[in-house]
């Protein structure tokens, strides 16, 4: 089975306030504020988003954002941790990945988990991102220019 998070080793524990020091303007970090300050502790389809910009400058402000998700997944999970049964049911995870890599593999859990990011999303992707929202789940990518089919998403100019 393959791994679904792959979260650059550098950006693991990164912080907002670490941006700056990745070369992330202000302005950028100013948008990715605005983004996580209406994100749920588990976001909904409706509040999926791309994020555009290059990709040394994207990748760690959704490598952010996928810190901040994963801990409202966590804490969402530690709800219901007593019940072990619901847990394995239930339980909310993400998938962190570049965008090509994630074109190339058929895996189930790319349809079913919580959360999905993609970094460098590719064309070839895109119906896996609408199959996800019609099922209700949230996804973010970063790519350089917006896709027209997910135009209804919130863009976020990094």
């Amino acid at each position: 089975m393959a791994r679904l998070v792959r979260i650059p080793r550098h950006l693991l524990h990164i912080t907002i306030d670490q941006l700056a020091e990745h070369g992330v303007s202000q302005a950028a970090r100013d948008q990715l504020r605005s983004l996580i300050a209406d994100l749920p502790v588990v976001p909904p389809a409706e509040l999926s988003a791309q994020l555009i910009g290059p990709s040394e400058v994207s990748l760690p402000c959704l490598a952010v954002l996928a810190r901040h998700v994963g801990q409202g997944l966590r804490d969402h999970n530690l709800t219901f941790a007593h019940d072990r049964a619901r847990l394995s049911l239930d339980r909310s995870k993400l998938i962190f990945m570049d965008g090509t890599e994630l074109a190339q593999i058929v895996d189930e859990r790319l349809a079913r988990e919580t959360v999905l990011f993609a970094f460098d999303a590719i064309p070839a992707v895109v119906d896996l991102l609408i199959e996800r929202e019609a099922v209700r789940l949230a996804s973010f990518v970063t790519t350089a220019a917006p896709f027209p089919e997910l135009a209804h998403w919130r863009i976020v100019q990094l």
